[in-house]
């Protein structure tokens, strides 16, 4: 099936399915074993009410180790770019369908504008010229 590219069409975000990270060569954003902010803060912080909206169904466990809290934040992470992705491309959506409407009753407008201005021309009354 081809993919339209409406948000309505995509698979739940839940759903899709994200990628185990396997590197070939370091790089800035290559996974690190334990990057420097985690190490330094182990205890577990309680989410805001922001944040809690951001959680999947399955919490990451009270005894996770280092690497489990990385890839579940990791993984949080990137459900959080793929919800901000779609409701950019909902908002882009929006206003090519506004444009669209706006430009069909712009047109509907200046129809009316010059039939009534050829009325008025048929009758003898002189009326200003409409231009695009």
């Amino acid at each position: 099936r081809k993919r339209s590219g409406y948000p309505q069409d995509m698979v739940p975000i839940s759903e899709a399915p994200t990628q185990p990270r396997s590197y070939t060569t370091p790089s800035l954003t290559s996974k690190k074993e334990i990057p420097a902010y985690f190490a330094s803060r182990r205890s577990l912080s309680q989410p805001s009410d922001d944040e809690e909206d951001e959680l999947t169904e399955e919490p990451l466990a009270a005894n996770a180790t280092d690497q489990e809290k990385i890839e579940y934040k990791r993984r949080q992470n990137t459900l959080a770019a793929r919800r901000s992705r779609k409701r950019k491309q909902m908002h882009q959506q929006q206003l090519e369908e506004a444009v669209e409407r706006l430009t069909r009753e712009k047109e509907i407008w200046k129809t009316r504008a010059l039939t009534l201005s050829n009325l008025l021309r048929s009758h003898g009354i002189t009326c200003p010229d409409f231009h695009d």
